[in-house]
C-alpha cells in the first residue's frame, strides 16, 4: 500500500470540509449508513404495535432512577430509540450530513466509539441532573440527539468554515451554529424550558464532541488499542515470561525498528505516515525515522530483485 492509498493522503475539499467522494468507500461499507439503518429498523419495530412500543420504552428508554438502580444499559439503548417520525428524521438527516465528512477521515471503529461516547456523556449528564433533582428521576428520554450534537461539536472544530443550512434555507457557518445551539441548550436547562431534559443531553454531547476534536482525536491517532483473542500460555518461553495473545496500547512515539531482515509492519508505517502528514517530518522521533528508513531500504531491495524471465 502506497502513501496515496491511505485515507489521510487526500486533501480535503476547501468548500465542503471533508474528503473528495470516493466510491470505493461505499464498497467497503459505511458506518453512517449502518447507524441510520439500525435506527430506522428499531423505529419500524417499535411502531408495529402500541404494546410493543411501550415494552421497548420500558426496557430501553433513559430514566435516571432506573440507571441508578442498575439499568446501566439504558445509557446506550436510549440512543437508538425515538419518540416519533419527525424526531427520527431530524436526527438521521443530521447524522447523514455531519457523519459523512468524519466517516471519510476516520476508521469505522473510531467513528462508532466516538458516536457512542457522545451519546453516553449526554445520558450520564441526564442521570446526574435526575439524581440532583433538576430533572424528575422518573422522566423518560429517548433519541440519538446527544450523539448528533457530539458530531456537531467535532465538525465545528475540525471544519469551522463549513456551511450548514438552518431549515434548509438559511446558510450559517457550522461553528456559529454549534455555539448558538449550545447556548440555547444551556439556557433551556437554566430556565426549565419545554425540553430541558433533552437539552441536557444535547449540551453534554456537544461539549464532549468539542473536547474530543481538540484532545481526544489526537490521543486516538497516537494510541492503538488491540484486543486479540487470548492464546494459550506456553509452559516456558525464553526470558521466563509467559506468552499471551493480548497486545496493549502502543504509542506512535515508541515505534521500534523491525527485527533484522524483516520489514516494519504495515500498521506501524501507516501510523508514522499519518503523523508526518498531520505534523510534519520534524514531529517524528529517532526510532520512527529509523523505521521509515528501514522500510524504504526494504522497498528498494525488493524492487531491485530481478524479475522472472520474459515469456516468448
Amino acid at each position: 500500500m502506497g502513501f496515496y492509498d491511505r485515507d489521510y493522503a487526500y486533501e480535503p475539499d476547501p468548500g465542503y470540509g471533508g474528503e473528495p467522494f470516493r466510491p470505493s468507500r461505499l464498497l467497503r461499507g459505511s458506518i453512517v449508513t449502518t447507524l441510520i439503518a439500525v435506527n430506522v429498523g428499531i423505529f419500524i419495530l417499535q411502531s408495529l404495535s402500541p404494546r410493543l412500543q411501550v415494552l421497548i420504552y420500558e426496557i430501553g428508554a433513559m430514566q435516571s432512577l432506573a440507571v441508578v438502580r442498575g439499568h446501566v444499559w439504558r445509557l446506550i439503548t436510549a440512543q437508538y430509540l425515538h419518540g416519533d417520525l419527525f424526531h427520527l428524521l431530524f436526527n438521521m438527516i443530521a447524522l447523514h450530513f455531519l457523519g459523512r465528512p468524519l466517516e471519510r477521515i476516520w476508521s469505522v471503529r473510531r467513528f462508532f466509539v466516538v458516536y457512542t461516547l457522545c451519546g453516553l456523556c449526554g445520558n450520564i449528564f441526564y442521570t446526574v441532573l435526575g439524581v440532583k433533582g433538576v430533572i424528575h428521576p422518573l422522566m423518560p428520554a429517548v433519541g440519538a440527539s446527544g450523539c448528533i450534537y457530539g458530531l456537531l461539536g467535532i465538525v465545528a472544530v475540525l471544519f469551522p468554515r463549513a456551511t450548514v443550512y438552518i431549515y434548509f434555507l438559511f446558510p450559517i457557518r457550522i461553528r456559529t451554529a454549534a455555539i448558538a445551539l449550545g447556548l440555547i441548550a444551556f439556557f433551556s436547562i437554566q430556565f426549565r424550558g419545554q425540553n430541558y431534559g433533552g437539552e441536557a443531553c444535547h449540551l453534554a454531547g456537544l461539549v464532549f464532541g468539542v473536547w474530543w476534536a481538540m484532545r481526544g482525536d489526537a490521543w486516538w491517532s497516537t494510541t492503538e488499542w488491540r484486543f486479540l483473542p487470548r492464546s494459550r500460555p506456553r509452559a516456558q518461553v525464553r526470558g521466563g515470561r509467559p506468552a499471551t495473545g493480548w497486545r496493549w496500547p502502543v504509542s506512535s512515539g515508541a515505534a521500534s525498528a523491525a527485527s533484522p531482515g524483516q520489514p516494519p509492519d504495515e500498521e506501524t508505517i501507516d501510523r508514522i505516515l499519518k503523523k508526518v502528514y498531520d505534523g510534519g517530518i520534524h514531529t517524528l522521533t529517532e526510532k520512527e525515522k529509523q523505521v521509515l528508513q528501514e522500510a524504504s531500504e526494504h522497498r528498494r531491495r525488493r524492487e531491485a530483485r530481478p524479475g522472472p524471465p520474459p515469456r516468448s
